[in-house]
């Protein structure tokens, strides 16, 4: 009996996942966009540095909110930055919220602690802050 309640949890789980199969990052006369697969028409800009972008990881928040994070590319000249970005975006509306930074990673030495971006993710909103942007916002969860 216990078995069969769990199989429907774990289905109905698994259909809200987010995942990084679910996006692609495009290129439209020399801009870039963050594409929905399955509806081509679902696409936002993305903040695009040197390198090619990809969708590395994809968060759900709650049950209509996910953050897409995606490689943005490498900044710098001596000291070299790999750059993630992440969008926050409601499933339920098809509206995104936002593009903000979300982590930072030296390319010359791996294990180098770079100020990193922070985020607090709440039920209502997402707190930003990141003092390389000389950002603080707070993202309402529509």
């Amino acid at each position: 009996m216990n078995k069969l309640f769990l199989v429907p949890i774990f289905l109905f789980s698994f259909l809200i996942q987010a995942s990084v199969n679910d996006w692609n990052i495009i290129g439209e006369d020399g801009d870039f966009w963050l594409q929905l697969i399955s509806d081509p028409t679902v696409k936002n800009p993305i903040t695009k540095r040197t390198g090619k972008s990809t969708v590395t990881e994809v968060k759900s928040v709650g049950e209509d909110h996910e953050i897409i994070i995606y490689y943005t590319g490498m900044a710098g000249t001596f000291k070299l930055v790999d750059i993630y970005y992440g969008q926050i975006y409601n499933r339920k509306t098809k509206k995104f919220l936002g593009d903000y930074p979300w982590k930072y990673k030296s390319q010359n030495n791996p294990n180098e602690k770079l100020p990193q971006p922070k985020w607090e993710i709440g039920s209502k909103s997402i707190s930003i802050s990141d003092e390389q942007t000389a950002l603080k916002t707070i993202v309402k969860l529509n």
